[in-house]
């Protein structure tokens, strides 16, 4: 009942802020004409004067955080270049300045420090931050304990254009209501793709028939993958044990097995046609797409669990450039650290289940995900979808052009083969609800699978399956009562 009356205080002075008497309200000069871009408008007006009042946003993830809307002054770096230029053409057409506070990464649970932030401002029915970028956990909390604005509900916001992620926001819309999405406002959505890292070097050196020809004749399957990895094994130092100062066929990141059930077409969870929450995750050719994964990930003779023996940027660093892995299921954002390394190396998507799938699919990196969000309470819902929709079409505009062509393609991916390889995984990828709500919690279920070299998932998925049950009605019943409110 508390939380139900800390709602409807909250929704009031929402309403409140947009019902002003005329007295009472600054209505900005605006210019209304329309932008063109590609084949989708700018259906906000062009230009606004907001008189230079503050519009802030707060960004905190979970493993680290995207400072999107931080930079203050123009940098040498390509990237940081655009994003101050897209701040400030937003800044200067609509009469604002941006305000980005940055929270340090918060844990797993769901209850970080965004979820947090947020939710203690909402409760207090303040309106402290105008838009928001969070953590894949918290903003799922946030999402279905009703602290967020329905961004389908924001005027200005048009979650169908193409600088929104249409993917995302189905896979993360419920009962036709989206509390939380990303598209090419954040390049953290880019950032946080699941990808294989390749080692061109090691391939020359032993002969390995080239990955890119699979990719492209539909080939790259896990079975063919893992046929791949068990080709390169190597006691380096020759003292008869296999460790990190080896070399394998593929170095394995904990978390990319998360992505192993997206990759073979599947879904932890799902939204049904009732707009309710659903387990999907255990089928026959997730199953199998697991067993295949852990036979040669554990297999200690071609793949290397590296995170046993050690972390941090500097041992994987070591790991990857002194060549000791053909593979690395790796993500996007640590393409960029590589620009300068000795070996040749490229890109690949993860392997598709069979050659009857028709598409590759990637995963977003569940731990490093960010999603952009409308906290619940406004002080000006107008200028907020305003400024919202004007930062994610600039972004597609001055920044997406810039951290493609120059961050990742003209610095970091050596080849075109790579550029190819960048654009299935860019165009295909995933948002499994399963793993933001964090459902049994099997993502962190199949992480501990890979850290205990425990292959046996369906006794694992069937012992946690109650829990997983009981917390997806309480979730769904959560939702019922939230999404009723904007109907």
């Amino acid at each position: 009942m508390k939380k139900i009356i800390i709602l409807m205080l909250a929704l009031m002075i929402v309403l409140c802020s947009c019902s002003k008497d005329e007295a009472d309200v600054k209505e900005p000069d605006i210019t209304t004409s329309v932008v063109t871009f590609g084949d989708s408008d700018l259906e906000i007006p062009l230009s606004a004067d907001f008189g230079g009042e503050e519009f802030y946003i707060l960004t905190s993830g979970c493993g680290g955080n995207c400072n999107d809307f931080m930079f203050e002054e123009d940098s040498p770096l390509a990237l940081d270049s655009a994003q101050y230029k897209r701040k400030m053409k937003v800044e200067n057409d609509y009469g604002v300045k941006i305000i980005e506070t940055e929270l340090g990464a918060g844990n797993t649970s769901g209850s970080g420090k965004g979820f947090m932030e947020i939710s203690n401002a909402v409760n207090s029915g303040i309106c402290k931050y105008d838009l928001a970028l969070i953590g894949g956990y918290d903003v799922a909390t946030l999402a279905y304990n009703g602290y967020l604005y329905d961004m389908n509900s924001v005027g200005g916001i048009d979650l169908s254009k193409s600088w929104w992620d249409k993917n995302a926001t189905e896979s993360l819309s419920i009962d036709g209501t989206t509390f939380f999405t990303t598209g090419e406002i954040t390049v953290s959505r880019a950032d946080s793709a699941f990808c294989i890292m390749y080692n061109k070097k090691l391939a020359n050196d032993y002969n390995i028939p080239s990955p890119y020809d699979m990719v492209k004749d539909g080939s790259w399957t896990i079975e063919n993958f893992a046929n791949l990895c068990k080709t390169i094994t190597e006691d380096v130092n020759q003292d008869d044990i296999m460790d990190d100062n080896d070399r394998y066929g593929l170095l394995v990141l904990d978390d990319s097995v998360v992505g192993i059930i997206n990759a073979a077409g599947g879904r932890c969870a799902t939204v049904n046609e009732d707009g309710e929450i659903e387990l999907t995750l255990y089928t026959e050719s997730n199953v199998s797409a697991l067993e295949k994964f852990f036979d040669i990930a554990f297999n200690k003779q071609y793949a290397l669990t590296y995170q046993r023996y050690g972390s941090g940027r500097i041992y994987e660093d070591k790991l990857w450039q002194e060549d000791h892995g053909l593979f690395w299921t790796s993500y996007m954002k640590m393409i960029p650290r590589y620009r300068s390394m000795e070996s040749d190396f490229g890109i690949l998507p993860y392997p598709k289940f069979s050659e009857t799938q028709q598409e590759y699919s990637s995963t977003i990196f569940p731990y490093a995900s960010q999603f952009i969000c409308v906290p619940l309470v406004q002080n000006d819902l107008y200028r907020t979808g305003i400024v919202t929709e004007a930062l994610a079409y600039y972004g597609q505009k001055i920044v997406t052009p810039v951290y493609y062509d120059v961050n990742l393609v003209g610095q970091s991916v050596r080849d075109e083969e790579s550029v190819d390889m960048l654009n299935i995984i860019l165009d295909s990828l995933v948002y499994d609800i399963g793993y933001y709500y964090q459902i049994g919690p099997y993502n962190k279920h199949l992480i501990y699978m890979i850290r205990e070299n425990d292959s046996n998932f369906v006794t694992r998925y069937e012992s946690n399956l109650p829990a997983a049950n009981a917390q997806l009605d309480q979730i769904n019943e959560a939702y019922k009562k939230v999404t009723a409110t904007w109907k």
